[in-house]
């Protein structure tokens, strides 16, 4: 075994240890969260979709925004080669994902496929295909050299068939040893310094350079040949120069990366792209300009692009194939900025050509900080990036919780809005954020995400998780956020939060001591959610759009209050 392939078993080994898994699943998980940039503390258990058949997909997870979505696919088998064949399998439930009639679907034996595509086409017949990003990953603990000619036709396939301008964006990849580990480095060394002399344009007679002072701040804008930076990017093979970014590359197939690429690799256009392109934008330690005509340049020290990502990997993807224009010149600004907070404020505003809607823009708020704190007064870790703790040893893992999951548990059970914790989490880190995270007292958010988790064991244990009735199977599986908001009313008699802080403590100390008490409300809370369902005809037709209805979390509402007034 190879030294990397070692890293990944031990990476294995450790997951197998955390979470109580067989090493398939340990395997399973681990490479999730590389590949989705997800934590493993936040992983939706409906995204296991093995189960037999053939189809070799082993999870699907679907991230939505207002009106885009990725939805990543993964075949992850622990073995150390790359097998075409089961590539060939894979082909094939890529066929049943995207090609197959509904009623072909609704044949399957696997359920839990078949929910995950039902889903799926839910989500593309309400924004499109052409407003969907295809992330597939074959993933083993091989090395990417040993890959057979045969696989590498069958990758081929998969791209022609799909990679066609039908969706945002199709990428298909074969991760191997290699790839994980490289991917793992890229994301735990926080640490490294990236030092640079950019090449930079620079005319004494005509003016190319700005210098900005304020306050003690620094800025410099110019323009750098495009080469350079494709330089940069290519000469950090790990990717460091990007952790504060927070966008990953989403390649060449979308019109955005597209017309980057075209107009730089194009002579006739080349020449326009530092007009058309909004730049590269790069924080620093220490930035110094060095106006030597013979060799003038950008002094930078441990340097980070915050924003132009997507521009700077796709000049050193041209630059790779050969393509890349010589005159074609990029516009630079350069921030010192040495002090944290303001590097998160650079962040933020030079982000928002697009709407973002993650996690990550929001890790180091001050009130995120002060989560932290405040879950760490009652014995837990709040994870406000993912694998915030992977590298920590003797601590409990069930004790960490991902930000994420507490914005959603509260989302559902304070804000009584389970269809949008289900499946409109982007909400939390845009228009709700301030809503869910007010800065005021944490116990709410503890209670909230407590329920939920208990739910999450509860519904995975039942009995129901593959019942042969098509309602209460997707409610268990996909339901959760539902049956916590209902099973917090039943347990705690109400839905207020203006009870006293001791009550608010006795409340967890009570989740802590006796979670087994919520198991009769779950039982109930399913029924209760069943029957809301049920009296509708349009929530019986789609039971998907039904639990993403707002309309529903309303017929809760009512139900649990007409229950509340009837006499006992």
């Amino acid at each position: 075994m190879k030294l990397r392939q070692q890293i990944v078993q031990e990476r294995v080994e450790k997951t197998v240890q955390d979470l109580a898994v067989t090493e398939d699943v340990a395997f399973a998980r681990f490479v999730h969260t590389l590949i989705v940039g997800q934590s493993m503390h936040a992983f939706d258990p409906a995204d296991f979709v093995d189960g037999g058949q053939d189809k070799q997909v082993d999870i699907i997870t679907l991230e939505q925004d207002d009106n885009e979505a990725t939805v990543y696919i993964v075949q992850a088998k622990k073995t150390t080669s790359f097998s075409s064949n089961v590539l060939i399998q894979m082909r094939n439930g890529l066929d049943w994902i995207f090609n197959k009639s509904r009623a072909d679907v609704n044949k399957l034996a696997n359920v839990k496929f078949r929910d995950r595509i039902t889903e799926y086409r839910s989500i593309q017949s309400a924004i499109g295909p052409s407003n969907i990003h295809v992330q597939v990953a074959f993933v083993t603990n091989g090395l990417e050299g040993e890959i057979s000619e045969e696989f590498k036709q069958e990758e081929k396939t998969i791209r022609d068939q799909y990679d066609n301008d039908t969706f945002a964006s199709f990428e298909f990849r074969a991760w191997g040893a290699n790839e994980l580990v490289t991917r793992m480095n890229a994301l735990e060394k926080r640490d490294r310094k990236i030092n640079e002399n950019i090449r930079i344009r620079y005319d004494a007679n005509n003016p190319s350079l700005i210098r900005y002072h304020a306050e003690g701040l620094k800025g410099i804008i110019c323009s750098a040949t495009a080469r350079e930076i494709a330089r940069v990017v290519n000469d950090d093979v790990t990717g460091s120069v990007f952790d504060a970014n927070i966008r990953r590359f989403l390649g060449t197939r979308g019109a955005v990366n597209s017309d980057i690429f075209n107009t730089c690799s194009q002579a006739d256009e080349s020449y326009l792209f530092w007009f058309l392109n909004n730049g590269v934008t790069i924080v620093c330690e220490h930035c110094e300009a060095v106006t030597d005509p013979d060799n003038p340049h950008v002094k930078i020290k441990n340097m980070q692009i915050v924003n132009g990502c997507q521009t700077a990997t796709t000049l050193a993807l041209a630059e790779r194939e050969g393509k890349l224009a010589p005159d074609t010149r990029v516009l630079l600004r350069v921030y010192e900025a040495a002090d944290s907070d303001l590097v998160d404020k650079i962040v933020l505003t030079t982000n928002n050509q697009n709407k973002i809607n993650s996690r990550d823009l929001r890790a180091n708020d001050p009130v995120q900080v002060d989560m932290e704190r405040a879950f760490a007064s009652y014995g837990y870790l709040y994870e406000r990036k993912p694998r915030q703790y992977d590298n920590q040893n003797n601590i409990d893992v069930q004790r960490i919780i991902a930000n994420e999951i507490v914005a959603q548990s509260y989302l559902a059970v304070v804000l009584k809005k389970p269809s949008d914790a289900r499946r409109r989490k982007y909400k939390v880190w845009g228009e709700l954020y301030e809503t869910v995270f007010s800065g005021q007292m944490i116990e709410p958010h503890v209670i909230a995400t407590n329920i939920y988790r208990h739910a999450v064991r509860w519904l995975r244990q039942s009995q129901y998780t593959t019942d042969s009735d098509e309602l209460r199977r997707k409610l268990v599986n996909n339901g959760a956020f539902h049956i916590t908001r209902i099973a917090a009313h039943l347990w705690r008699e109400g839905d207020s939060w203006q009870i006293g802080l001791p009550e608010l403590r006795n409340q967890i100390e009570d989740l802590e001591n006796n979670p087994e008490t919520l198991n009769v409300h779950f039982e109930d809370a399913l029924k209760l959610l069943e029957t809301t369902i049920k009296k509708d005809k349009q929530y019986r037709a789609d039971i998907d759009n039904a639990l993403k209805s707002g309309t529903l979390d309303s017929h809760i509402d009512r139900a649990l209050y007409k229950k509340r007034r009837v006499p006992k």
